[in-house]
């Protein structure tokens, strides 16, 4: 072998070598983009996850304000309710009050016309 040769192959061990360090680094970047894609899926499924927690939990909270809202509601329109029938009942009884002294008066009215008729007659 003479000195051509040799370089010559030196220069294909080195080509061979640097093949092979080129497959190698194509196969550390496949598993590395692998890898990229898995934490990729794995961080959307992650997400979605948390998405679906967050929506269950503002479903929760969105109810829980809802009852909240409708109790003051019922507590507000009972109260009203019942001012309302404090005051007609007040209402009724004044008007049975007043009617009872009508009646007590008509009959006054009548007894003494009555007694008018009678003493006349």
């Amino acid at each position: 072998m003479d000195g051509f040769e040799a370089r010559q192959m030196v220069v294909n061990m080195e080509k061979t070598e640097i093949l092979i360090q080129i497959k190698d680094a194509e196969a550390k970047v496949e598993e590395a983009l692998k890898k990229a894609e898995e934490m990729r899926k794995r961080s959307i499924s992650e997400a979605r996850i948390e998405a679906k927690k967050i929506l269950e939990d503002a479903n929760v909270e969105a109810n829980k304000l809802r009852e909240e809202i409708l109790k003051k509601i019922r507590e507000t329109l009972e109260k009203e309710k019942e001012e309302i029938k404090s005051k007609r009942l007040k209402e009724v009884t004044e008007f049975e009050k007043r009617g009872k002294e009508n009646i007590e008066k008509t009959v006054e009215i009548l007894y003494s016309e009555f007694i008018r008729m009678v003493e006349h007659a």
